[in-house]
């Protein structure tokens, strides 16, 4: 059996509770959130596919014409995933599909394979675990499997767990991403989501980190959070920008004698590396300088207010916390006056995922994340979960 052979079920029902606007049209650098899973699944091949959702508009409409989806709406409203599994299932024409959550747009479809050779004999689900946890929206059902989730509904128990005790279960253990399971539910999930798109439009990822007053510890918070990158095998080049300039060479050696004679860059070759200093009429961006450096996998950029988004917003109670569009999460530091990750107030729009100044294993996660990089740590799949 392969992906032409069985059918893709897209759960978006649409209440969007946490996130406090309709999440499958959030927009994903041009694309909303449910067009990025439609477009996916398309390019990998299903039989056919069908868009399971709560109830029927004209953007649904719109969006399953798109992709050449069918449109399946709930029986019965505000019933959670539970009804879109059933009303999906019922709606598809093959024996197996994949009912995969409309929220995960990182989903990597080349996981299904692992998942077709397990769809045997008499199993009705085929539900892959990620470091203990169950993915039951990116599992395999038989379509038959579909009426106990009906049923389950009818009764009044619409907890997919409950439901899935009924049915003939195949454990699949994964040693995958955890990002690729990541469920944009939140607001500050999505600024999570945005920072991993904006690095996967570029040959080399960015992060920047930024702090409102100098004394808050940038440097010392990217020199503790090299090494644990570096351990991952990750060749990190550092920009950091300087309100004050700076001079690269001491007087009187020989690249500050060109300088000084007027000329507008000079380079320097070394058996380890070089480096070269250009003179601009204004201000580079941290972009721009970073694309002249070579070799590595990862730019860091240093920033009092500038930065490259995502940005990392690091806050020591010193002015007022950094955050904005570009912002992508919120270090804070447990300070004598109160002031910690929890108790900083920001306005619903701005929520971004907030850690302590200090939690640099969280920190190392979510870089891995951003970067696109894999996360296995021993509770990977549920760091991010707001």
């Amino acid at each position: 059996m392969n992906l032409s052979e069985i059918t893709l079920v897209v759960a978006a029902g649409g209440r969007s509770t946490r996130m406090g606007r309709d999440k499958r049209f959030l927009d994903l650098a041009g694309e909303s959130l449910l067009a990025r899973t439609l477009r996916k699944g398309l390019a990998a091949g299903f039989r056919e596919i069908i868009l399971a959702a709560e109830g029927e508009t004209e953007e649904l409409r719109a969006a399953a014409a798109r992709f050449g989806a069918r449109l399946a709406v709930d029986e019965r409203p505000a019933q959670g995933p539970a009804a879109a599994i059933a009303a999906g299932l019922a709606a598809t024409s093959s024996a197996w599909a994949l009912v995969l959550s409309g929220d995960m747009p990182f989903y990597d479809f080349d996981l299904v394979r692992a998942l077709l050779p397990e769809a045997r004999g008499e199993r009705q689900v085929v539900l892959p675990t990620l470091l203990g946890y169950s993915q039951p929206l990116a599992a395999l059902y038989r379509k038959e499997a579909g009426a106990a989730f009906a049923a389950g509904i009818v009764r009044g128990d619409r907890k997919l767990g409950i439901i899935l005790r009924e049915l003939a279960v195949k454990e699949l253990p994964l040693t995958v991403d955890a990002g690729l399971f990541f469920n944009v539910n939140t607001p500050a999930a999505y600024r999570l989501a945005l920072g991993r798109i904006a690095n996967e439009r570029r040959a080399v990822p960015m992060l920047s980190v930024a702090a409102p007053a100098s004394g808050t510890g940038k440097t010392t918070f990217i020199e503790r959070l090299i090494p644990r990158l570096a351990a991952h095998g990750i060749r990190i080049a550092v920009i950091k920008s300087d309100a004050h300039g700076f001079r690269l060479d001491t007087e009187g050696k020989d690249t500050d004698r060109f300088t000084a004679a007027g000329a507008a860059a000079v380079a320097v070759s070394a058996p380890d590396g070089y480096f070269v200093l250009q003179k601009t009429p204004e201000r580079q961006s941290l972009g721009d300088i970073a694309s002249k450096i070579h070799s590595v996998d990862l730019y860091i950029t240093e920033s009092r207010s500038r930065g490259t988004f995502p940005i990392l917003s690091l806050y020591r109670g010193k002015g007022e916390p950094l955050v904005d569009a570009q912002t992508a999460a919120l270090f804070v530091k447990n300070a004598t006056d109160g002031t910690s990750f929890s108790t900083v107030e920001l306005p619903p729009e701005q929520e971004v995922l907030r850690a302590d100044l200090d939690d640099l294993e969280t920190a190392e996660r979510i870089a891995l994340f951003l970067m696109g990089r894999a996360l296995y740590g021993t509770d990977g799949a549920m760091f991010l979960i707001m």
